[in-house]
């Protein structure tokens, strides 16, 4: 994959101005069709709302997951003063047009030599990344910056037709219950917890409120010991800021809840399953190398064995002389909470996390087969450490993605309801 990147790049590094907007075209197009995004569209404008000025803000390109959420993207050669423009029609795009509430992530795109020569764009990224700058942009992209984004998004894609195959494979139709796809499940959620009248009922104590309202919002209210009298409304989104990388962050529902005391937002992952267990991080070896800070340490080692081995008997028996299983977990242990937080909930991956507070994920949502649990994530991971099986010391299950042995490594959850 690495190669067809840089080939990638390096054809849009050779092209500028109205080359460059061919390609990019060219490349939407074929994403398009490969059924990674749903549709693109060239250079548009917005008004703000409220008011009939058509051409209040611009964007060059949007494109449309196939979960129906926006990635918008500025392009341009050169790092200028004229940034300014765009970053305003970002701010407009995001906080005053009517696609506002489905954007995922925005994008200010320059050619790689831009980044080599222009210091300019160097300090102002770094000064973005490190909070010392305010930028509406969520990203800032060189041309292989870009196909990055684009790839990894690719792969999220394929993650999820792979996780629906294998629940579509085993699904149980028994005349109650059919399953939802992940995404027609996270949107009911949405819906369920926007609904006024459930608040109405869950307010009064109604025996008629959803059993799934009641466990979100009593756990909620529970945990921040809010009064049911204190509740004023309750709004709640599946538009969730891309990761660095252009992956999914591992919070799938951004929910806030407004109080006469103020506003209370928390985060919650979602799983949709009919299985004992459901694949929840699916990253390459040096990516976990990196989290961990192991790098040039030999548990680094043993996270490239097992990518490139991909299952326990092909890994146990491939070790050369000096590693083992054994060893391996003895390794891991003083790196169990950075990693276990990492895979369940996204914490820890700093280079990655662009608004940490709405990406990182504190609860947790599971739907099984129609049974609802609802609960801070940090006690289910006490609940699977003290309840399941542990492969190399963590409560997890090691594996590889379909037709990606060798390039990754996956790990699945177990599910206890």
């Amino acid at each position: 994959m690495e190669q067809n990147i840089i080939t990638e790049a390096n054809r849009l590094k050779n092209l500028a101005g109205q080359e460059l907007d061919a390609l990019l075209t060219l490349k939407f197009n074929e994403l398009k069709e490969q059924g990674i995004i749903k549709q693109f569209w060239g250079k548009t404008n917005f008004n703000h709302t409220g008011f009939t000025y058509k051409y209040q803000y611009k964007t060059n390109y949007i494109l449309k997951t196939l979960d129906d959420k926006l990635i918008i993207i500025n392009s341009s050669n050169s790092f200028r003063d004229r940034v300014k423009q765009d970053l305003y029609d970002f701010q407009g795009i995001m906080q005053h047009a009517d696609i506002s509430n489905d954007i995922i992530a925005s994008i200010l795109l320059y050619p790689d030599e831009e980044f080599e020569r222009n210091s300019g764009l160097v300090n102002f990224k770094s000064n973005v990344i490190n909070k010392v700058a305010y930028c509406p942009a969520s990203h800032i992209l060189s041309f292989t910056g870009l196909i990055h984004f684009l790839e990894n998004h690719k792969i999220t894609v394929e993650q999820e037709r792979e996780r629906e195959e294998e629940e579509a494979n085993s699904l149980i139709k028994d005349g109650s219950y059919y399953g939802l796809r992940g995404n027609a499940f996270e949107k009911e959620v949405v819906d369920l917890l926007n609904c006024y009248e459930q608040l109405n009922l869950f307010k009064s104590s109604s025996s008629e409120t959803d059993t799934l309202y009641r466990c979100v919002l009593g756990q909620l209210t529970s945990d921040y010991t809010i009064g049911l009298h204190e509740l004023i409304s309750v709004k709640a989104t599946n538009t969730v800021k891309k990761l660095a990388s252009g992956g999914n962050a591992k919070a799938d529902v951004i929910i806030e809840i407004q109080t006469v005391r103020g506003v209370l937002m928390e985060t919650i992952s979602i799983k949709n399953t009919t299985q004992n267990r459901v694949s929840c991080h699916d990253y390459r070896a040096e990516d976990f190398i990196r989290v961990l800070n192991i790098a040039g340490q030999k548990l680094a080692d043993y996270f490239l064995y097992y990518q490139e081995l991909g299952s326990h008997k092909d890994f146990v028996e491939g070790l050369p002389p000096g590693y083992s299983a054994e060893d391996f977990e003895a390794l891991l242990i003083p790196h169990h909470q950075t990693f276990i937080e990492w895979a369940l909930k996204g914490e820890h991956d700093h280079q990655n996390l662009i608004d940490p507070g709405k990406q990182v994920s504190n609860y947790l949502l599971i739907n099984k087969s129609g049974q609802i649990k609802f609960t801070k994530f940090d006690f289910y991971i006490d609940e699977i450490y003290k309840n399941c099986n542990h492969v190399y010391g963590v409560p997890l299950s090691w594996t590889y993605p379909s037709k990606k042995r060798g390039q990754r490594i996956q790990l699945k959850l177990p599910i206890i309801i």
